[in-house]
């Protein structure tokens, strides 16, 4: 059965590069994805977000 896609059929479906783009491209991602976590959790703490600020100020 032939790929829809003519571009497939010149290029090696399996191999080496398609997994080592599919490791950039996941470190990439896993970076900018701790990026967004850490600034949430920081806005959270800082900014007071659900009343986590007035909690940390109720107990000192």
């Amino acid at each position: 059965m032939d790929p829809f896609d003519p571009a497939l059929q010149s290029t090696a479906v399996s191999g080496v590069k398609p997994l080592l783009t599919l490791a950039i491209f996941a470190g990439v991602g896993s970076f900018f994805l701790g990026a967004l976590v850490t600034a949430i959790r920081r806005g959270m703490k800082e900014d007071g977000w659900f009343k986590f600020n007035k909690e940390e100020k109720e107990q000192d």
